[in-house]
């Protein structure tokens, strides 16, 4: 299996310095990104494990090793991720009053994992760092433990009314930021809901609302494809205080179907329903130098000409 590299990046508000310590101070790590850490610079270690890193590692399977660092530039370290090997490297750029980080993920070795999966958990992770240098929830994570087997289900506190909330899933140009690349909603009940992912001149993303009550529920039905039956996504709010908490269920899988493919990709789009409410205009995702498929919202499209050059080259 060949690992396709995965590169993205990000810009955040906190300068270089800072967004540094976040990722190399260990309770900083705990905050964002795994479960456990261990780091120490001067010994070249960057451990980290536990239930939210991918395959679930140990200790003794956690532990990493750092290629290269400079304080407030660059942090490069080897990841032996399950059977693979691999190399990850931040760069952080002075950008404005914050940074540009950037992140390289790549083969160690010439074989890797499956592309899909490394690339939503580090959606998520960069999300996740953005929001706790914020002083956000960074709490988004994947239990890689879970068997993501049946059906899937997904819960976030959101800092706006439901109403917000309501916006962020059904008016088109704010579906264009975050999921979809040409979105198309006729918000009734039998309506098309169309995420605007064409290939080959099918819509994969045709989705009919089966159920609608506005800042409280809404239901899509998806036609067989992604298992033998219809499954229906629900997302339903409820507003507390000013406050939502969101839940969103993927059903109709039987209940030993593998889901892992879908799993951490809506978990990933749940939290940025959450940034893209809290945030408001301000928020946009992280720029990756997209991989061949579908599935990534038109705002990360239309942002490609802005991906810096040293991530522009594949070596």
């Amino acid at each position: 299996m060949t690992f396709t590299p995965i590169r993205m990046q990000i810009v955040l508000s906190a300068e270089p310095d800072r967004v540094f310590e976040a990722l190399t101070d260990a309770n900083a790590l705990r905050a964002w990104f795994s479960e456990y850490a261990e780091i120490d610079l001067t010994q070249n270690r960057y451990d980290f494990w536990g239930r939210f890193t991918p395959t679930a590692p140990d200790r003794e399977a956690g532990k990493h090793t750092i290629v290269d660092h400079v304080s407030g530039e660059l942090l490069t370290f080897r990841w032996r991720a399950g059977e693979y090997d691999t190399r990850v490297t931040f760069r952080l750029h002075p950008h404005n009053k914050g940074t540009l980080l950037t992140l390289r993920h790549v083969p160690d070795g010439g074989v890797g994992s499956e592309t899909g999966v490394a690339e939503d958990f580090w959606f998520l992770s960069l999300e996740n760092l953005r929001r706790y240098l914020d002083g956000k929830a960074s709490d988004a994570r994947i239990d890689f433990t879970n068997a993501m087997r049946g059906d899937i289900h997904h819960e976030t506190e959101i800092d706006a009314p439901a109403h917000r909330v309501w916006q962020v899933l059904t008016d088109p140009d704010e579906l264009n930021r975050w999921i979809a690349t040409q979105a198309d909603v006729h918000l009734e009940k039998d309506g098309l809901y169309s995420l605007g992912w064409i290939q080959d001149g099918t819509d994969y993303s045709a989705t009919k609302i089966v159920d609608i009550v506005p800042d409280q529920k809404l239901a899509l039905e998806n036609p067989p494809g992604m298992s033998e039956n219809p499954t229906v996504v629900t997302w339903e709010m409820k507003e507390n205080n000013g406050k939502t908490w969101l839940t969103f269920t993927h059903s109709g899988f039987e209940a030993d179907q593998d889901v892992s493919g879908l799993y951490t990709g809506w978990r990933n789009f749940v939290n940025w329903v959450r940034s893209v409410a809290d945030y408001g205009a301000a928020w946009y995702p992280p720029i990756a130098v997209l991989n061949p498929g579908m599935g990534y919202p038109a705002s990360m499209y239309s942002a490609q000409d802005q991906i810096v050059e040293e991530l522009r080259e594949t070596a």
